[in-house]
């Protein structure tokens, strides 16, 4: 591989190195840059929606592919003054992380109209980023398999489910938000993790999977008849003829968001304005429920009747759990730890 200039610049690694040097990585780019993940989110992101951007702003346009926390640790390497990139795209639980160290500009409706549009819950504390997707998490099923479908969450505790039951590593948000969430239904509050660890040690044995995409085939096989997972996947096992369907809680859908943060400090922060409100465009957010199943935070989308049978609509998901991030991050290393000594 030739390690040009500029795929040094396309990396994390590589601006954040810049700013080590005191080189902010835009001074050496005309290229926009924002962040994103692989496989089929940078391919369909890649040749559909970024050549939109890019021919918005007369610029070129480029990702850096990675996860939240290589991201945060890019800006965390580089400092505030010098940030690796213009926009922010990861969950809301690394924007927390970094929410009061003076890496995020303020979003308003001024910079950014379509938040105007958004619905409530979008807007993060002291609007420093905006979800701009929500990937409803629901509990699946398999017909053949289950007589009786769960209604909730709680129902996964029903000894009927014992060893039918496949969950995610705490690594992983949807375990953290379910113990969080299970904290909060069977002990004292959300930040009850000792309770929470003995609700799922219940559970166990239970194959603890790392990515939705590593539980599609144990589904799809009958290894594992019950199952959080979110509703893209859903749909992909239907697709193959599988006999799964879905119920949404009715203790209310977990989501996994994607947050989009702009890096105040960066020579193009009025580009990462105009990406993020290009993200919330009613356009792109009929294209993300479209094709990935993603369900829009501008509430004057209007979905198609194909997507109606989904939980995308949004009273449906504004009435999410939503967690406290903040408080979340503080209990996070003592669950972490009590689950894998425990599970």
């Amino acid at each position: 591989m030739s390690f040009t200039r500029r795929t040094f610049l396309k990396t994390s690694a590589g601006a954040a190195a810049l700013g080590a040097m005191g080189m902010p990585a835009f001074a050496q780019s005309d290229t926009f840059i924002t962040t994103m993940y692989g496989g089929r989110w940078e391919h369909d992101w890649r040749t559909q929606v970024l050549p939109k951007f890019s021919e918005m702003i007369g610029k070129p346009a480029d990702l850096d592919i990675g996860l939240g926390m290589a991201w945060i640790s890019s800006l965390r390497a580089a400092g505030p003054e010098n940030p690796p990139f213009p926009a922010l795209m990861t969950n809301e639980k690394y924007i927390a992380m970094i929410r009061d160290e003076g890496y995020l500009a303020k979003l308003t409706p001024a910079e950014v109209p379509n938040m105007k549009d958004l619905i409530a819950p979008a807007v993060l504390k002291g609007d420093t980023a905006v979800t701009a997707m929500l990937a409803p998490l629901v509990i699946a099923y398999r017909t053949d398999l289950v007589d009786t479908p769960p209604k909730g969450w709680a129902d996964l505790w029903d000894p009927r489910f014992k060893g039918q039951l496949g969950l995610y590593k705490i690594t992983n948000s949807a375990a953290t938000m379910m113990a969080i969430w299970a904290a909060d239904h069977f002990g004292s509050g959300p930040e009850d993790i000792e309770t929470a660890v003995a609700k799922f040690k219940e559970l166990a044995p239970f194959p603890q999977i790392g990515y939705s995409s590593q539980l599609t085939p144990l589904m799809t096989q009958g290894q594992v008849a019950v199952a959080p997972i979110d509703i893209g996947e859903v749909k992909i096992m239907q697709d193959q003829g599988v006999p799964v369907d879905f119920v949404v809680p009715e203790e209310g859908m977990l989501v996994f968001d994607q947050s989009f943060g702009i890096l105040k400090n960066s020579p193009q922060e009025d580009l990462g304005f105009k990406y993020v409100d290009f993200v919330l465009s009613p356009e792109i957010q009929l294209w993300m429920a479209k094709n990935w199943l993603i369900a829009p935070t501008n509430k004057t989308v209007e979905l198609p009747e194909d997507l109606q049978k989904w939980p995308l609509q949004a009273d449906q998901v504004s009435k999410a759990i939503r967690f406290d991030w903040d408080m979340v991050l503080k209990v996070m290393p003592g669950l972490n730890d009590l689950w894998e000594r425990s599970i």
